[in-house]
């Protein structure tokens, strides 16, 4: 059994006992930046991995499929595994091989309570700055972040986050330095980079390269036997486990950066069926619209749903409240985010191999071609 601390600003402190199960093991990977020896206060949330049985006095849902109340404590039970949370969500359980981020999206939602109240909110966007200038790419899952980040790293950039980062109604950006999570897709687009991937013996090794063999041959958005065949090979061989690297690992040299000041926003959309990348302005109403998606989609609707259980269950409840009281509080600071700063949307290829279609340069020329902040407000 392992025991590991994590600091998170300083707002939230997380114990994590482990069983080497899958939340112990991406809270090492994901969260190393974090990670303290000897925290000089009590935990604010403890997560252990369990192998028990649960057994719920009453179930929402299907059998293997369900949320449930023990009359202690909250469960959320996917198939064989299970998360099972006391009121306050200050002590969890969870099986080993429970998916980590339906854990993580309530543990962050307490930091995002503590960060709200200082008019700050969590945005699904990786975020760089080059030559003085901070760009953040707000986006769905797939549309080009990592690889958006990556490329500009190579061209001298520092970086605030991969994937997820905190932005203020002041037009301030707080860096979110989190390991990046790389796939095929990124490996194909920067042949530099190295794989930094363990096996577990040479079936593990074996069915991992069969499936990036098939990833690589068969599109998900192409003909019908290509699209079984992509789905079948990503249910049945794709890794549930994510290899997480930091990014200066991926690039020595590039430099975090912890604080900045947002000069422009570029919304990220995947366009299967371009091969170059088109820019347009858009609208505060507009990136509201996205932004708001987006978040609904990455941890928002799943939080959601998991608290209209909980309230329904748990006498006196009230989570759905304490979400969207965040939420709105977050929306209000995008609001006043986006008011300030040139906003744009970027169609993107949904494409392997960057580095032969030129897509590095291209995102690079693009980023600096955008308006900033300084020159908006001067025509005003």
């Amino acid at each position: 059994m392992t025991r590991h601390y994590y600091d998170f600003f300083g707002d939230l402190l997380v114990e994590v006992v482990g069983r080497d199960g899958r939340t112990a093991t991406q809270y090492r990977r994901m969260f190393d930046h974090f990670k303290v020896s000897s925290p000089d206060r009590e935990p604010d949330m403890v997560i252990r991995e369990t192998t028990d049985d649960v057994d719920p006095e009453t179930v929402l849902g299907l059998p293997n499929d369900y949320y449930g109340w023990t009359g202690e404590k909250f469960v959320v039970c996917n198939g064989s595994d299970y998360m099972a949370a006391r009121p306050g969500w200050n002590q969890v359980d969870v099986t080993t091989g429970f998916e980590p981020f339906y854990l993580i999206y309530p543990m962050e939602l307490k930091i995002r309570q503590q960060r709200v109240e200082r008019e700050q909110a969590l945005i699904h966007a990786s975020g760089v700055q080059i030559e003085g200038q901070t760009t953040l790419f707000p986006a769905w899952r797939g549309a080009g972040k990592t690889n958006t980040l990556l490329s500009l790293i190579r061209q001298g950039a520092g970086f605030l986050s991969d994937d997820r980062l905190w932005v203020g109604a002041d037009g301030s950006a707080y860096g979110y330095p989190l390991g990046v999570n790389l796939g095929p897709y990124n490996f194909d687009s920067f042949p530099e980079l190295e794989r930094q991937q363990e096996h577990d013996g040479l079936e593990d090794r074996v069915r991992q390269e069969v499936y990036e063999f098939l990833d690589k041959q068969f599109d998900k958005s192409g003909s019908l036997p290509e699209m079984g065949i992509a789905y079948l090979n990503e249910m049945l061989l794709a890794d549930d486990d994510r290899t997480f690297n930091d990014v200066a690992s991926v690039y020595p040299g590039a430099e975090f950066v912890e604080e900045s000041t947002v000069d422009n926003v570029m919304f990220l959309q995947a366009a299967p069926d371009t091969d170059t990348v088109a820019v347009e302005r858009i609208s505060t109403d507009e990136a509201m619209a996205d932004a708001t998606a987006i978040s609904n989609f990455e941890w928002d609707g799943r939080l959601r749903e998991y608290f209209h259980a909980y309230d329904s269950l748990v006498e006196g409840g009230n989570m759905v409240e304490t979400l969207e009281q965040v939420i709105e509080g977050e929306r209000a600071v995008f609001r006043e985010l986006f008011e300030d700063v040139p906003i744009y949307r970027a169609n993107i290829p949904r494409v392997r191999n960057w580095d032969e279609r030129g897509l590095h340069a291209a995102m690079a020329d693009t980023v600096q071609s955008l308006e900033t902040r300084e020159a908006v407000q001067t025509i005003h």
